[in-house]
């Protein structure tokens, strides 16, 4: 009875129409919120560059069960997954579901999705893989789900090899958001689900197996009730990549250098946003914010090393804070999409950051220094009493009296 009203429900909202999606963020942040399920602690994912994206406030859930004990990811559920419908609306923005296996959400996590789509404009997108759409390999399919009703495609039960991912609508919404070049050397996939296109979907790429012989949708969107949803029959993970993905990491999708701006531009279209028109800016300073997180995590190793040796950090810690409000700014400016005035700012954490690991450096040899010296103040020290013992017990042999002779020779005297 529930799917029978789901289903006239997203009846009269797709084929009545709707209005253009409104903006989805934090009322208070304005960050564009994600709750992310997947694979997120894995080598390759998009979850990196979630993390590393000022716009971006991303909540990670092990959800991918390939390889992992069920009773991990349903504890990984349990412990993150909102618990009622009005906590994930309230709460995220976008939902991301990655290569997920559905049987391991909470009861009732579904329909709050698909709810949310329909009537809270929650953004939606799916990754492929064996978890994913029709499944594949064992792993059960979302079409027994009421999540089917808010995606853009149909399902199958097909799982088809490497494909080509072949951009055809280069002028759609959210294509045109997203800058190709040098994407023809990364759009080969290592696997992929075959889905069919729904009447009023939105494709911009089809699938064209390596093997020949047919055509299939791939990535595809719509808007449906308030919301938005994203379809990738192809990974967002390290499954996808070219036949030669091991002596070559040229093909593999996830080294195309726009990959980052491919996923976080998804997020961002899913919330309704409009990324700014200057896209090589906007790659520039999304670069420069992953520089400063490396950066960062450099400069805390280091610290944290010297202070084992117990060096004087107050330069670096002062040096550490002065970058953090610098980073503060360069958020602000970034959420606000002045990406120019961000980029100056973040310029300026990453010259803080190297003079705090500098400093840091300077306070590690310092410690190490005096370290240094204390050992071999006490190496010394000990040699020299250990010296002045031995030359006084072999050589200053005069503080000793002669015998003229020993126990032993007077005992074998009387014998």
């Amino acid at each position: 009875m529930e799917r029978k009203a789901g289903l006239i429900l997203l009846a009269m909202l797709v084929l009545g129409g709707t209005s253009a999606k409104e903006i989805k963020r934090d009322p208070d942040t304005g960050l564009i919120r994600v709750l992310y399920v997947g694979a997120p602690f894995s080598t390759q994912n998009p979850y990196p560059f979630f993390r590393t994206d000022p716009l971006l406030a991303t909540t990670p859930i092990s959800g991918n069960m390939f390889g992992l004990p069920d009773d991990m990811v349903k504890k990984a559920m349990r412990l993150y997954m909102p618990r009622s419908k009005q906590t994930l609306v309230s709460k995220y923005d976008v939902v991301g579901l990655d290569d997920s296996t559905y049987t391991s959400f909470p009861v009732g996590a579904i329909n709050w999705m698909r709810d949310g789509c329909l009537i809270d404009g929650l953004g939606i997108f799916m990754g492929g893989g064996s978890e994913a759409f029709g499944g594949a390999h064992g792993f059960a399919s979302w079409g027994d789900t009421v999540l089917l009703e808010v995606m853009p495609v149909g399902l199958t039960s097909q799982y088809l090899g490497y494909a080509r991912n072949i951009v055809v609508q280069p002028h759609d919404d959210f294509a045109s958001r997203t800058p190709w070049d040098e994407y023809e050397s990364h759009n080969m996939f290592g696997a992929y689900n075959v889905v069919t296109l729904r009447p009023g979907a939105n494709q911009i790429s089809e699938l064209t197996p390596t093997a020949g012989g047919r055509n299939d949708p791939g990535w595809t969107w719509w808007d449906v009730g308030e919301g938005r949803f994203f379809a990738s029959p192809t990974g967002f993970r390290g499954s996808i990549g070219g036949p030669n993905v091991i002596t070559s990491a040229g093909l593999s999708f996830i080294y195309w250098k726009h990959y980052p701006d491919f996923v976080s531009n998804m997020v961002y279209f899913l919330a309704g946003l409009t990324p700014p028109a200057d896209l090589k800016l906007l790659y520039i300073a999304r670069q420069r914010f992953r520089e400063i997180d490396i950066q960062r995590q450099l400069t805390s190793g280091m610290i944290e090393f010297a202070a084992k040796f117990n060096a004087d950090t107050d330069r670096v810690d002062a040096k550490m804070d002065e970058a953090e409000e610098i980073l503060a700014r360069a958020r602000g400016f970034f959420v606000d999409l002045d990406l120019q005035s961000s980029l100056g700012e973040a310029d300026g954490v990453l010259a803080a950051l190297k003079e705090a690991h500098d400093l840091a450096l300077k306070a590690r040899g310092t410690a190490l220094f005096w370290t240094y010296v204390t050992e071999w103040l006490v190496v010394t020290a000990t040699g020299l009493v250990c010296g002045t013992g031995i030359w006084t017990l072999m050589v200053r042999r005069r503080f000793y009296r002669e015998v003229s002779s020993t126990r032993a020779k007077h005992i074998q005297r009387e014998f």
